[in-house]
Parts: C-alpha cells; structure tokens; sequence
C-alpha cells in the first residue's frame, strides 16, 4: 500500500475524513496510480487515514 504524507495544516481535516488536494501532500511515493489505495499519513508517518489516490487533472 503506497503513503501520501500530507501537510500539518491539512492534518485535522485528514483524521476526521476530509479530502486531500494537490495543495496539502508534502510528497508521495513514487509510482502511485489512479485508483490506488493508500495511506494518508502526517509528516510523523502516523495514519491518518486510507484513501482512494487520483491525480489531478
């Protein structure tokens, strides 16, 4: 399963189900694919949550 860390603002709307833009992911692992599901973590690498990658258009 591939991560997605996301920025510390975006954090606590991440943990209760929010949707994560470009803006927010402080970097990603290489070779994420559409539709993939991945962990969205903080920068500490704690899950934040699971979520569907797509990237935007």
């Amino acid at each position: 399963m591939g991560r997605v860390v996301v920025s510390d603002a975006a954090v606590p709307f991440v943990a209760r189900g929010g949707r994560v833009f470009s803006g927010q992911v402080v970097k990603s692992d290489p070779g994420l694919e559409d539709g993939e599901i991945v962990q969205v973590v903080d920068k500490k690498n704690n899950v934040l949550n699971i979520a569907e990658f797509y990237t935007a258009p």
